[in-house]
Parts: C-alpha cells; sequence; structure tokens
C-alpha cells in the first residue's frame, strides 16, 4: 500500500511538473517554428501524403530498386546525398485528415504515462538498501537517462535542434528528481548497521 501511494504521488508531482513546464516556463515552443505560409505548405503536404498518418521525410530514405544496374544506384544514393546536403530536410509526423482534439484524454494518458513511469522506478529503488539521497539520485539518474536515449537519437540522426534535446534533457532531469523526492520516502530500505558489514 505504501509503494502504491508513493508511485501515485510521484505520479501527480511528475503531471503537475509537466504543465508548469509547457504551460507556464514554455521554454519547449521556443524551437518549434512556423512556415511563413502555412495553409500553401499545408496543401502540399496533402496532397503529396502517400501513406496515411505517419512520419514522412524529405529527403525520402528510399532505396534504389534491386534491378538497378551498378551505376543507377549510385546515382540514386549520390542524389539523395545531394539532396540531404543541400536541404531542405524534413523529419515530421503528418496527420493528413481530421482529427479532433481531445485535451481530456490527452491529460488522463499523460497522468497513466507518469504513472507507469513511477511503478518501473519503484520496482527498481525496491530492490535498493540506500539512503534518501541515494534514492533521489537514482531517479535523477533515470531521468537523464531517457533523455539520452530518447531525445539525443533525435538530435543526432534527425537533425533535431541542440536548444531542444538540451531543453528536454533538462525537463526529465528535473521531473524524475522532484519525482525521486517523493518516492524516495515511500520505496526501498534504508541502510542499517547489519548492512555496513
Amino acid at each position: 500500500m505504501k509503494i502504491a501511494i508513493g508511485c501515485i504521488l510521484s505520479a501527480i508531482v511528475c503531471f503537475a511538473w509537466g504543465f508548469m513546464s509547457w504551460s507556464i516556463l514554455d521554454w519547449h515552443t521556443n524551437s518549434i517554428h512556423s512556415f511563413e505560409d502555412q495553409e500553401e505548405v499545408a496543401k502540399v503536404v496533402k496532397s503529396n501524403v502517400t501513406h496515411g498518418q505517419g512520419v514522412y521525410m524529405i529527403p525520402s530514405m528510399d532505396e534504389p530498386s534491386s534491378l538497378a544496374t551498378p551505376d543507377e544506384k549510385k546515382a540514386f544514393l549520390d542524389k539523395q546525398e545531394k539532396a540531404r546536403n543541400d536541404g531542405p530536410f524534413i523529419y515530421a509526423v503528418v496527420r493528413p485528415g481530421k482529427k479532433p482534439w481531445d485535451m481530456n484524454q490527452a491529460m488522463i494518458q499523460s497522468f497513466v504515462r507518469a504513472l507507469l513511469a513511477s511503478v518501473l522506478l519503484a520496482v527498481i529503488l525496491n530492490q535498493t538498501t540506500l539512503p534518501y539521497s541515494g534514492r533521489v539520485t537514482i531517479c535523477a539518474v533515470a531521468g537523464l537517462f531517457s533523455g539520452i536515449v530518447s531525445d539525443m537519437p533525435m538530435w543526432i540522426w534527425f537533425e533535431g535542434p541542440g536548444r531542444m534535446f538540451a531543453v528536454n534533457l533538462a525537463d526529465h532531469l528535473i521531473e524524475w528528481t522532484l519525482a525521486g523526492l517523493v518516492l524516495g520516502l515511500f520505496v526501498g530500505k534504508v541502510p542499517t548497521a547489519a548492512d555496513s558489514r
């Protein structure tokens, strides 16, 4: 019961931090920009979507035909490389059709995400014998880990802005440090004299 309470309180802290991070600090949107003629770009995107909602890239990551000659394959790959180097490069999630935005559903999903992550951290902390500060440190490191494995590849491979990566990394660190301050009170064993022998 104690662990469950810790997980729920930790998830509430994460949810509250998410609101503050995105709505009050507003440091995420500084790396998100608009096109000059949004409606025109939207028309072009809609008329060129080939597989419905999904991730699209310019230039595409298509492979040369297996029937192509070596010279044709080289020409194809050279063209792809030139297009990538010359730009524009775009990596985007595209939804071409209608989908009404449901804020309530998004908030519920956000809380469930925080709760699941808190439960996973609680499983780890429950196996430890550490002082409170050590349990908080594990949660903070987990936040850094999540940023390095999820946001850093976007920066490395898909040209995500460095500022966006730095903000996301800081966001994860702060979120899970705050969560750890709560979770560490409820989960994990305090070292005893027997543990130091």
